[in-house]
């Protein structure tokens, strides 16, 4: 790429962030598909942009990692908020997020149970505790997996995605595909996301939570999940069917 070129494209990412980058980002917190996303902006964007937007926005938010989790996720947070005057002129604020911190705000002695862990969790050497999920003893996949969620938060939960290497255009005699299992709307949040790496890890919230439970039930996932917070990590083979 010539220099002209670049400058052009580096001009008009600046121009679509500053235009609908705080939009994007908002409707990707709140659930929204690449899809949706893209139809409900009011500025004209390409999906490609959008999608960039969308990416970046995942990484930093720490919603996607390209590593397996590890104390780096007790870490603070630079972020910076787009904020809006009387005037509609528009100004960025740099804001540090600590979620080890954000209870010493205040003048209580006590933290809660999850700071504690959190705290606990960052004052030692990272050694995870891994064991392979047995049905038989475990009980059902998405059953263990929502408790091991609530004791750890979603934020340190995370769950292996190979899906870059999932054919999902190619489909078996009977016209499935590996995702034939998910319902539409899983399907267009797993399309909307660019799986750059043969695996990322992606955070363990109540969608991709349902979207594993489905694919392990119909023998189209194996992988990792971790828990940072209690410092397990649960390998889960694939479902003999």
């Amino acid at each position: 790429m010539d220099k002209p070129e670049y400058f052009q494209n580096a001009l008009s990412n600046f121009a679509t962030d500053v235009a609908c980058g705080g939009a994007v980002r908002h409707l990707v917190n709140s659930g929204c598909t690449l899809d949706q996303i893209v139809a409900r902006l009011n500025y004209p964007t390409s999906r490609e942009k959008a999608q960039r937007i969308m990416m970046e926005h995942l990484y930093q938010s720490r919603v996607l990692l390209r590593k397996e989790p590890s104390d780096a996720l007790f870490e603070e947070q630079t972020q910076f908020v787009q904020e809006q005057d009387a005037y509609g002129r528009r100004t960025l604020r740099k804001t540090v997020v600590d979620r080890n911190s954000q209870n010493n705000m205040t003048d209580m002695a006590d933290l809660t149970g999850m700071s504690q862990r959190e705290k606990g969790a960052k004052l030692k050497d990272f050694p995870w505790r891994e064991f392979v999920y047995d049905p038989r003893r475990d009980g059902k996949l998405t059953e263990l997996l929502y408790r091991k969620c609530e004791e750890n938060g979603d934020d340190y939960s995370f769950m292996s995605c190979d899906f870059a290497l999932f054919c999902i255009d190619h489909k078996s005699q009977n016209g499935e595909t590996p995702l034939s299992c998910l319902n539409n709307r899983q399907r267009e949040y797993l399309a909307g996301i660019r799986w750059e790496r043969p695996v990322l890890y992606h955070r363990l919230d109540q969608r991709m939570r349902e979207i594993l439970g489905k694919l392990y039930e119909s023998g189209a996932y194996s992988g990792v999940c971790f828990f940072a917070v209690r410092q397990e990590k649960i390998a889960i083979p694939v479902r003999q069917l």
